[in-house]
């Protein structure tokens, strides 16, 4: 037998690192510098011939029990021997000490990875042993309709050199070992088409210097679907079926909620459990391969909002009633403004949720959650604040539920009202009718009988409403008014509201000459949209007392380059204005103003009813996100 004990250089120095794979406690060292441990850092030569010598090299190796070669299912002598690995004990080891260990290959060695095992503790190189045959390919087959796990056959000569045969696929090649293959010998080896291979060539190498890509491409027929449970509670069993579904890697719900999942014998059917955070849609299925599938629409039990009421003008304090669908399975509750609510402040009852808005919130969406990839949402809008100085909810069931400010209350009220209310401009008192029986008496002083000069009142001193279901009543207040009431804290006489059969709901007061706004929103109307801008018979103008002269301003954001903005009367009639880049300022992207200047025309077309469009009706390539009016 050859002997190279003193042969220091190998042929082939595969440096390798190493891992106890065992992780019992233990006193060998991973560490290829630490002399204490046990460790693996060479071998060689590499290739070589199987029954030739082979010469290990590291620290510690009189500990090592025995040497495993890479093994396989091996013909010899014309019989079939399976060896898990083709071992080498101490015993039988050329020779051992701390740094080499001499030992001869078996003839059953396949190319792949030396083991050393000391104890209960395995050592793994990560070169790979490899042989100097010539490798000869002569045929690989079958190569048409073949499926994940069916066996292929290569032919030639020293074919049991071949270290790993890569198939085609999505990933990075699909490769399978040599200590996988199913059957090995000098003139053939057999091997299963892994689950990850597609169509397309394979490639083989000897785990050294020999590779080869095989002429002919292998057809590997893909996992198809045929169908899936069109519907199905959290919690249930589905079935997709279809065929080749044992190429199936993983099952993923819509919202990318993986479940756990079986395939049937035949591979024809995947059974999953419908998982408690997913949503209806499409279910994905990724094949090992790397590719994807997806079914037909699944739906699950979905939280849906059919409506809403009261949806605008809220304030704080309304009871506010939504309406749908499974709201059974709502999970939390958030508002706009104001974040989540905790359970004891929404009651549900079958399919209606009812909460109280709380304070704080604002314009924006009310969401229902479901799950992480289910919520239901539906816009709510506040009263707006814009010039108000007082809100709340004041029930006048009597002459003797007045609410007043006087310089001897509530000092904050009375000096926030004495500072917004330090001239002439438009006060509103806003309503709610409760009763038929209905008074208003809105005055100045302490001696109730102070009547404001832009008010209207009867025999009784009560205000004339001309229609007290609109729920605004507005006063034009003077100069003498404003100092009247709060001139001084010395002489101001103070606010009082009086009557019966209403709620006073809030007041508001814009000064004259002050900008006020009509309409307020974030349309784009680049897409072509094209709103309407107020009510049909023009209330937004009533309220702000629009008159020819005043000045409406448009605040738009051009959003193109050859940007636009047209206003048109509001049931498509004339043309009042149009701006582009070449007669304002305004650049894209940047957000401004552009003024058009009130005809007696415009305001009487605004108020003639027609049951359709509204004040405006705009167009362009802008975002437009308010209109105001300065009526005085």
């Amino acid at each position: 037998m050859k002997k190279i004990y003193n042969i220091f250089t190998l042929l082939v120095v595969a440096f390798i690192g190493l891992s106890l794979t065992a992780c019992s406690e233990d006193d060998y060292d991973t560490n290829p510098y630490n002399k204490s441990g046990v460790n693996l850092l060479a071998f060689g030569p590499s290739p070589n011939t199987r029954s030739e010598e082979i010469r290990i090299t590291g620290t510690n190796l009189t500990a090592v029990d025995k040497v495993v070669f890479p093994g396989g299912t091996i013909e010899r002598a014309g019989q079939i021997i399976n060896v898990s690995g083709a071992e080498v004990e101490k015993a039988q080891f050329n020779a051992v000490d701390n740094e080499n260990i001499y030992v001869n290959i078996p003839q059953e060695t396949v190319p792949g990875h030396i083991k050393l095992v000391v104890g209960l503790d395995t050592i793994t190189s990560e070169g790979t042993l490899t042989f100097t045959e010539p490798i000869e390919v002569t045929s690989v087959s079958p190569t048409e309709e073949l499926n994940a796990g069916d066996e292929i056959s290569i032919k030639g000569d020293y074919v049991y050199n071949i270290a790993e045969v890569i198939f085609t696929s999505g990933v990075s090649g699909a490769p399978v070992v040599a200590e996988d293959f199913t059957y090995v010998s000098r003139e053939e080896i057999r091997l299963r088409v892994p689950l990850a291979a597609e169509s397309g060539t394979i490639a083989m190498n000897d785990g050294a210097d020999w590779e080869l890509e095989y002429k002919e491409p292998l057809n590997v027929i893909t996992a198809t679907v045929t169908g899936v449970t069109p519907s199905a509670d959290f919690g249930q069993e589905i079935q997709i079926t279809g065929n080749n579904l044992h190429t199936v890697e993983s099952v993923l719900f819509p919202g990318g909620v993986a479940a756990d999942f079986t395939v049937s014998a035949d591979n024809k059917t995947i059974t999953a459990i419908v998982p408690a955070e997913c949503k209806s849609g499409a279910i994905s299925l990724l094949l090992y391969s790397g590719a994807a599938l997806t079914t037909d629409e699944f739906a699950v039990p979905t939280v849906t909002i059919t409506s809403i009421e009261p949806n605008s003008d809220l304030v704080e304090g309304d009871v506010v009633t939504l309406t749908g669908e499974n709201f059974d399975r709502i999970i939390g509750v958030s508002v706009p403004g104001y974040g989540d609510l905790e359970p004891e402040d929404y009651t549900i009852t079958g399919d209606q949720l009812v909460f109280i808005v709380p304070e704080g919130m604002t314009d924006g969406n009310v969401v229902l959650t479901q799950n992480s990839n289910i919520t239901a949402s539906i816009g709510v809008e506040i009263r707006k604040l814009e010039g108000v100085i007082w809100m709340g909810k004041k029930d006048m069931d009597s002459w003797s539920d007045n609410w007043s400010i006087q310089r001897w209350g509530d000092a904050d009220l009375w000096k926030k009202f004495r500072e917004a209310i330090s001239g002439p401009g438009q006060l509103t008192v806003h309503y709610k009718k409760t009763s038929s029986d209905f008074a208003l008496k809105v005055i100045s002083g302490d001696s109730w009988n102070i009547q404001l000069s832009g008010a209207q009142y009867d025999e009784w001193g009560n205000n004339i409403v001309d229609d007290p279901e609109s729920g605004d009543y507005v006063i034009n207040l003077s100069a003498e008014d404003a100092a009247t009431m709060f001139g001084s804290d010395e002489n101001g006489q103070g606010l009082i509201i009086a009557g019966i059969g209403y709620q006073l709901q809030y007041i508001k007061f814009v000064a004259a000459g002050a900008e006020r706004t009509i309409w307020e929103g974030n349309e784009d109307l680049s897409d072509g949209h094209q709103p309407y801008i107020g009510s049909d018979a023009g209330a937004e103008f009533k309220e702000v007392d629009a008159a020819a002269g005043n000045v409406v301003r448009f605040y738009i954001e051009p959003t193109d380059p050859e940007w636009y903005f047209e206003v048109y009367e509001g049931h498509w009639g004339p043309l009042y204005g149009k701006w582009t880049g070449e007669n304002t300022d305004l650049v894209v992207g940047q957000q401004g103003a552009v003024a058009l200047t009130l005809t007696q025309a415009m305001i009487d077309a605004a108020y003639q009813q027609q049951w359709w469009g509204g004040i405006f009706v705009v167009q362009g390539k802008v975002k437009l996100t308010k209109v105001t009016v300065a009526p005085l």
